[in-house]
Formats: structure tokens, sequence, C-alpha cells
């Protein structure tokens, strides 16, 4: 599949881990996590969707990747998941 051709939030999830990976943290335009914030408030986003979402991605990639999954990836993807949830539910709110 092409890069182009990837969904949105999935090339923001890869560009996210590249960030970890490189510069040890994820840097996110304000605008893009208020945006994404919005949307996971209205869609009635809770705490438990994150969960069953972070398993599954994990459980995907592995599956995708046996060769390569080793805990230190689990636990790289596991963090970039994290860290990105964690301000997506700072901006959980009704937009303005």
């Amino acid at each position: 599949m092409r890069w182009w051709r990837i969904r949105k939030p999935t090339r923001l999830f890869l560009g996210s881990t590249e960030q970890l990976r490189k510069a040890g943290k994820v840097t996110v335009r304000e605008s893009t996590l208020k945006k994404l914030g919005a949307v996971h408030f209205k869609s009635g986003v809770v705490n438990e969707h994150f969960e069953v979402t972070k398993f599954a991605l994990l459980e995907t990639i592995k599956e995708a990747v046996p060769e390569i999954w080793s805990p230190e990836m689990k636990s790289a993807w596991s963090e970039a998941y994290d860290q990105l949830v964690a301000a997506i539910k700072l901006e959980m709110k009704p937009s303005s």
C-alpha cells in the first residue's frame, strides 16, 4: 500500500512512533490534538475504548511482523500509543 493511501489517523500514529524512536518524544500540532480530542469526545470514546484499541494494535503488529516482534518493539509501540492517547485525552472536551 502506498504511504499516501494510508488513512490519516494511521499516518499520524506511524509518524508519532517514528518521532518517538528518533527523538524520544512525540510532537503533534496543537490544532491536530484539539481536533482529535473533539472527535473522540463527540464520538463518546471512553478509557476502555483506548485500552481495546491498544491491545488490537499491538496484536496486529505482532501478527504482521512476527519475525521482528520483540519485547522492545512492544514497549516502543505501547509508549508511543500511550503518549498519543494522553495528549488526545487532554483535549477531549466539547469543541468551541
